[in-house]
């Protein structure tokens, strides 16, 4: 149970109203007096037909009697935040479900999170507070077939390793290739969603958010805080850059400016 005012201080955000005591989240229309909720309206109406215990909302937000407000700028990424740091199961150390199979050589942080069958390869390194979900595979050899003279195809030999950093989550059934040499990489606080394949060499920044079913060819560059919605495909040593947004099912054959939203196949910017 936390007091609304422990909240309000947390978040930097103004209090009004009487203290009220929670002990979970839920939306504006289905909570209770015991819960937490927002609107990122102003529309006093609707907060006030509300059963919460108390609401997260703009600063503009007046109602009428004792209501518990929380007033921020941004009430829906504030209430998240809340969320996540008062209602959120604690992680206190490492846990790897016994069906996980995680190689003694492979290198897995503090208060990370193994889901079950997951398997984790030898040069693989996981950073602390990262969360593995159900069915992912880290570090198997890449998809690099050459063909001789003949046309036969020979597999690339594989000495990279791959290398998550710290709050990172990798969602169920993702696969993160191994290098060829040196390193795959997601970087620190990257989301990978469901069913998403990262070939090997590719490099995905810090903070990207990547919806599912996205894969990365190899030697693909991703910048920081890049956005990629569902089933974005990114070709060959192609670099998408810092603060880039691609729209659904784009794919993506050219490099893409930094801050530019691109959308179709290939994709092009959006005022295109």
């Amino acid at each position: 149970m936390v007091d609304s005012t422990e909240i309000a201080a947390f978040l930097g955000a103004e209090h009004v109203g009487p203290v009220a005591s929670v002990t979970g989240v839920e939306s504006l229309d289905r909570a209770g007096p015991d819960h937490l909720t927002f609107c990122v309206y102003d529309d006093p109406n609707a907060i006030a037909a509300s059963d919460a215990g108390a609401v997260v909302c703009p600063q503009s937000v007046e109602v009428e009697g004792t209501r518990t407000l929380i007033r921020t700028d941004c009430p829906r990424e504030d209430f998240t935040v809340a969320g996540s740091e008062f209602f959120s199961p604690a992680v206190e150390g490492t846990e790897i479900h016994p069906t996980a199979i995680v190689h003694e050589d492979a290198e897995i942080g503090e208060r990370t999170v193994i889901h079950p069958y997951v398997r984790i390869d030898a040069n693989v390194v996981v950073g602390d507070d990262c969360e593995i979900e159900t069915g992912c595979v880290l570090g198997t050899p890449g998809f690099g077939f050459q063909p001789d003279r003949e046309g036969r195809y020979h597999n690339k030999v594989h000495t990279g390793r791959v290398r998550i950093g710290d709050d990172v989550r990798i969602g169920p059934n993702c696969v993160i290739d191994r290098a060829v040499f040196e390193e795959t990489v997601v970087g620190t606080g990257t989301k990978l969603h469901d069913f998403c394949h990262v070939g090997h060499n590719v490099r995905i920044g810090e903070r990207a958010l990547i919806n599912s079913f996205c894969t990365f060819a190899g030697s693909a560059v991703i910048g920081d805080r890049v956005r990629l919605h569902p089933r974005v495909s990114i070709g060959n040593h192609v670099t998408v850059g810092d603060d880039a947004v691609v729209g659904m099912n784009s794919g993506v054959l050219s490099d893409v400016p930094a801050g530019t939203t691109v959308v179709g196949t290939p994709a092009r910017p959006i005022d295109e």
